[in-house]
C-alpha cells in the first residue's frame, strides 16, 4: 500500500506538467493504438487502466465513438485532467480507483499505456483482467522494461563504487519486468494467443539535471524515494556525462514492451 500511495502521490503532483514532458508515453500510446487498430473500432466495451491525463482515452474515442469506455486512475486530479481533455462525453465513465483491484463488469478490450511497470501484483492482476474479459476479448498494454534508463543505472553504480559506498542504490527501472517475464505471466493467467514486441529508443537531453527535471515533471519517479547524499548526486552527474555524453547531450534509453493477449 505504501508503494501504491507513493505512485499516486508522484503522478498527482505532476498532473499539470505531465503532458509537456511525456513524449515517450505519447509514443507508447501510438505504438499501442497501431497494434490494436484492427480491433479497437469493433469493440463495444473498453476498460482503460491508469488513464492519467487522458492521452490514450482520447485516441480510443477517436477510433471508436460508439463504445462504452470505463477509464480509471488512482488519483482524482489525474481523472479530472482527463475529463477536461475529452470534454463532455456520455460514452466515458470516469472512476477514481485502483486498477489492480477494481474488477467489475465484462469488457471486450482492456488497455493500459505506460502503467504496468508499476503493478505491485502483476500475476494476480493479469488473472483478474482475464476473468473480466468477454470470450475472445483482448488485453493490450504498453510498459517499460528493465533496460529503461540503463545509462542512469550504470552511472549510479559507478558513482557509488567510486565513493566506496557499501550499498549500491538501484533505480526502480532495474526491477521492471522484461518481455519474457510478461509472456510467462500472461500464459499463467490463461492467455494463450499473445503477441509481444520490444524496442529500445533513445532520447537526448542537454544535461543530466535536465533529464531528471523532466522525469520528475511526469511523476515517473521512485515511489519510495530516498534522498541522495550531495556528493553521490554530484558524482552521478559526472559519471553520466563523462561516460555517455556526446556532442553536448546525454542519451536516455527507454525499453518499450507492448503486449496483445486474447482470451
Amino acid at each position: 500500500m505504501e508503494i501504491k500511495q507513493g505512485i499516486r502521490r508522484n503522478f498527482a503532483r505532476r498532473a499539470a506538467s505531465y503532458d509537456r514532458h511525456a513524449g515517450t508515453q505519447r509514443l507508447m500510446a501510438q505504438r499501442l493504438m497501431a497494434l490494436t487498430e484492427d480491433f479497437v473500432p469493433r469493440v463495444a466495451r473498453i476498460l482503460e487502466i491508469g488513464c492519467g491525463t487522458g492521452c490514450l482515452t482520447w485516441q480510443l474515442r477517436q477510433a471508436n465513438t460508439a463504445a462504452q469506455v470505463v477509464a480509471l486512475d488512482l488519483d482524482v486530479a489525474l481523472v479530472a485532467a482527463a475529463r477536461r481533455r475529452l470534454g463532455p462525453d456520455s460514452g466515458v465513465a470516469w472512476l477514481v480507483a485502483d486498477g489492480e483491484t477494481w474488477a467489475r463488469g465484462c469488457f471486450d478490450l482492456i488497455m493500459a499505456n505506460a502503467v504496468f511497470q508499476w503493478l505491485t501484483r502483476p500475476a494476480a492482476t493479469l488473472a483478474v483482467y482475464f476473468k473480466s474479459l468477454a470470450p475472445g476479448g483482448v488485453l493490450a498494454f504498453s510498459t517499460l522494461g528493465p533496460q529503461t534508463f540503463k545509462e542512469l543505472g550504470a552511472s549510479l553504480r559507478q558513482a557509488a563504487n567510486g565513493l566506496n559506498f557499501k550499498v549500491i542504490p538501484e533505480i526502480p527501472a532495474q526491477g521492471f519486468l522484461d518481455k519474457q517475464s510478461w509472456a510467462g505471466l500472461l500464459s499463467q493467467a490463461g492467455f494463450h494467443k499473445t503477441r509481444l514486441t520490444q524496442e529500445l529508443i533513445t532520447v537526448t537531453f542537454p544535461t543530466v539535471r535536465d533529464f531528471l527535471k523532466s522525469l520528475q515533471a511526469t511523476g515517473a519517479t521512485n515511489p519510495q524515494p530516498r534522498a541522495f547524499a550531495p556528493r553521490l548526486f554530484k558524482a552521478l552527474m559526472a559519471a553520466y556525462e563523462s561516460g555517455f555524453g556526446y556532442n553536448g547531450f546525454i542519451p536516455v534509453t527507454y525499453e518499450i514492451i507492448c503486449a496483445i493477449a486474447r482470451k
